[in-house]
């Protein structure tokens, strides 16, 4: 019987994707995009997935308030030409990866689940729980 093993991104993944990410991460900081409506500098890139042919790039990017995220990354994805350029300039590869900006939801999602943790009702079966293995344990 053959085994499937689920593997994880190769280390030169990972490197290229960390790398990438230092680039895009430079040029918001610069904030030398001439942008309309771009907020380069209330902008997070918080992380990079790149294929495993390290032909395309998944870029997650959040926006600090009062910022759209999803307003952001649209314009992101417009203007993508510049930071591809620089990408390419950058770091040393045989074909420049095509860059795809996304909203990085994962805060959000990190939110609602303490929200629902530290709601009343959770906390109430949290205590019941509580003391029903206190009374099993005597």
């Amino acid at each position: 019987m053959k085994k499937t093993q689920i593997s994880g991104p190769s280390q030169r993944q990972l490197r290229v994707a960390e790398e990438i990410r230092h680039v895009l991460a430079r040029m918001l900081s610069q904030d030398d995009l001439f942008i309309e409506g771009l907020k380069a500098s209330y902008l997070m890139i918080t992380e990079v997935r790149i294929s495993p042919d390290l032909t395309s790039v998944s870029v997650f990017v959040r926006a600090m308030s009062p910022v759209d995220t999803q307003e952001q990354v649209d314009l992101l994805n417009a203007h993508k030409g510049p930071f591809r350029y620089r990408v390419g300039k950058s770091i040393r590869l045989r074909l420049v990866p095509e860059l795809v900006f996304k909203p990085d939801l994962s805060f959000d999602e990190a939110t609602h689940i303490a929200d629902l943790l530290n709601s009343p009702t959770v906390q109430a079966d949290v205590r019941q729980a509580a003391e029903r293995d206190e009374s099993d344990d005597a």
